[in-house]
């Protein structure tokens, strides 16, 4: 079997500071494996099956460290290892998405060098064997921030660990744990999806129409264009895709020109399945061709398992999109967060494992598919978030885009994100919450409703306040609105003896400019004002 680390531990990696971390691999079973770090030398045994894990004291922050491992007569040595901070970056797409595509890489790269941030892709696998199936040799490696690997990083990930590296002045490293497209259900066990997500489940085995899960797995090398995750190259998709929002003509023409490509393609998917691998997917049933990311439990258990116990000091989350796509499931959001949040702290060993959790911004349609009930996935968030003591809400409401599901400006995200650690997790005196309504009250015309988390005072950009609404009976009325110190204050045209309910941010699209004074825009919120 020979001496081996997991894959996440090599040269150039970053551990987490100040906690006690976790190290582990492979040896000759009944083994003795030593291992050693800043002074500290641990040994354990290698089990029956040749696995073995060890656990190293607090570490003190540090750069150019090498660690070394030893049994019998092998010897492995890390180079260029530090230690400062490290979090999980997890999610879908908006998450996964890469600096290559963000709208200010350019302005940034020029200056990004940076050896103290780093970033580790953990390979995009859904099935067992899928790291042999395809060439994963580009990720699941540790790269610096230079302009050369900049293209590689999350951009919520970089921008995050940019401003928290400013602001600490120790490593910091991101671990990428996403897959875009990806519903919450892939996020946590398979049990717990059957309990939290019962629209998501029933709806993948109508897709496997009959088959077995196991049927599936076994042919998942078959499907290419799904699983090879690799990305040695750019896909084709994304560069055009990713990079700004193109028109449905243009769309139209790409998909003409990538048909053209494909030699005589199944129709079990169109492009998703052309090319190299038709005639092996002839021969398989097309329900066998349905992506295995989409299997309930199938990244936690071959993304998030293979990594849990990297000690991390918590967890940046950006994900929910795609269990709008389901009805019903909307709201059973805050259930499925939660679910993920306690799958992910018990893989961790961490009760306490902390979450800051990107509430999804503005959206209308994209490639024709448009939201359906972002609100309830929004309040669901926002729900999971104020009831757990170790999760906060990162609010960006202000940076959605109308037309596009993936917003090209990633820089305000990561560095909110960086302002909720900061206060939350290093106990910093900043002001990083997102201000939000307390009370509303009213005196005839005039309803005036009171914030918190607005440090010195709200403000807004422009003459009127978006995605503001008041409603008597159900009908929208005329009003004026005004942001005065912690609070709104709103005027109406008349003032109706019934009741009066405010919505602020209650639909799928909408572009906040109400902010607080380190402009973090303010959360959706509804009241009621008699």
């Amino acid at each position: 079997m020979g001496l081996k680390l997991d894959r996440i531990f090599s040269d150039g990696m970053i551990l987490q500071r100040e906690k006690t971390v976790r190290i582990w691999g492979t040896a000759e079973p009944g083994q003795t494996v030593e291992v050693a770090l800043q002074g500290q030398t641990v040994t354990t045994v290698a089990g029956a099956d040749g696995n073995w894990r060890c656990t190293l004291g607090p570490l003190h922050a540090s750069e150019g460290e090498e660690l070394s491992v030893r049994a019998g007569a092998e010897a492995l040595t890390l180079t260029d290892v530090a230690v400062g901070e490290v979090f999980i970056a997890g999610g879908q797409s908006n998450m996964e998405y890469w600096m290559r595509y963000d709208r200010d890489v350019e302005d940034v790269r020029p200056t990004c060098t940076n050896p103290r941030i780093r970033f580790y892709d953990q390979p995009k696998c859904s099935y067992p064997g899928q790291l042999d199936d395809f060439d994963f040799s580009q990720v699941g490696i540790w790269r610096k921030a230079t302009p050369q690997d900049l293209d590689r990083f999350s951009a919520v990930g970089y921008y995050f660990a940019r401003a928290l590296e400013s602001a600490l002045h120790v490593p910091v490293g991101i671990v990428g744990c996403n897959y875009g497209g990806t519903v919450s259900s892939a996020w946590m066990t398979a049990e717990h999806a059957a309990e939290v997500d019962p629209e998501q489940v029933a709806a993948f085995q109508q897709k496997l129409k009959g088959h077995t899960y196991k049927e599936l797995l076994a042919a998942g090398k078959l499907n290419a264009a799904k699983n090879d995750k690799g990305y040695t190259t750019w896909p084709a998709w994304n560069e055009f895709f990713l990079p700004r929002t193109p028109t449905m003509d243009e769309i139209k023409a790409f998909m003409a020109a990538e048909a053209a490509k494909a030699s005589e393609p199944a129709d079990v998917g169109g492009l998703e399945v052309a090319g190299a691998n038709d005639a092996a997917n002839a021969q398989v049933d097309p329900a066998l061709l349905t992506p295995t990311k989409e299997a309930p439990g199938s990244l936690f258990t071959y993304m998030v398992l293979p990594i849990a116990g990297f000690t991390a000091r918590g967890v940046l989350w950006y994900q929910g999109e795609s269990d709008d796509e389901f009805d019903g499931a909307q709201w059973r959001y805050t259930d499925a967060l939660r679910a993920i949040m306690a799958d992910w702290r018990e893989a961790w060993d961490d009760s306490e494992l902390p979450f800051l959790v990107v509430q999804l911004p503005g959206f209308g349609s994209w490639m024709g598919l448009g939201a359906n009930d972002y609100v309830t996935i929004r309040a669901c968030q926002q729900q999971a978030a104020d009831t757990d003591p170790h999760a906060w809400l990162c609010s960006i409401g202000d940076v959605g885009d109308e037309w596009d599901i993936h917003p090209k400006v990633k820089r305000p995200v990561g560095e909110r994100l960086t302002l909720l650690a900061l206060r939350h997790l290093y106990g910093k005196d900043v002001l990083a919450d997102a201000p939000r309504a307390t009370a509303a009250t009213r005196e005839g015309g005039r309803i005036t409703v009171t914030f918190d988390n607005v440090g010195e005072g709200l403000t807004t950009e422009g003459d009127s306040i978006n995605a503001l609404e008041v409603l008597v009976a159900g009908e929208s009325v005329p009003f004026k609105a005004r942001a005065i110190a912690d609070r709104l204050e709103i005027e109406l045209t008349d003032a109706p003896a019934a009741e009066v309910r405010i919505h602020y941010a209650q639909t799928n699209w909408y572009c906040i400019n109400l902010y607080n004074s380190a402009r973090v825009p303010a959360l959706p919120f509804e009241v009621a004002c008699s």
